[in-house]
């Protein structure tokens, strides 16, 4: 995209309002995700946050504001291969609070999909195991 790129702050003010994207999930989570380690990096905390989780063969979930437009993605891979399990882009701050849940809690991917549905699995499937043949078939 051309052109300078937008204020953050006016982009996103909900986030602004809270200093930071891990701030303003917790904010929209109401307390849902208060016990969730989430944080936002500190060169630029409205644009970002991660979400860790209590499985071992995940890594932590990452959510990034688009820098043009209003629209947030998230990214959960699996922590041997680093390759991608689930995705997804909304608009809805809401969505992601229920996605950064039940990623940290070891929810399925179907699950996760299910609490937040613009969230997807991305077709490969997670091997806690790392039983060779399965993460063939995984790729």
């Amino acid at each position: 995209m051309s052109g300078p790129r937008p204020d953050p702050a006016a982009l996103y003010p909900e986030v602004a309002a809270h200093g930071s994207l891990a701030a303003a999930l917790r904010a929209v989570a109401a307390g849902g995700l208060d016990a969730v380690p989430l944080s936002s990096p500190e060169n630029e905390p409205l644009y970002g946050a991660s979400a860790a989780t209590t499985l071992p063969h995940r890594r932590p979930l990452r959510v990034d504001a688009r820098q043009y437009e209003r629209r947030r993605h998230i990214s959960g891979d699996d922590s041997f291969q680093s390759l991608p399990v689930l995705g997804g882009v909304t608009d809805d701050l809401a969505q992601v609070a229920r996605a950064v849940r039940a990623w940290h809690d070891g929810e399925s991917l179907e699950d996760i999909h299910r609490a937040a549905p613009f969230a997807r699995p991305t077709g490969r499937f997670e091997v806690p195991d790392l039983d060779p043949g399965r993460l063939v078939e995984s790729e």
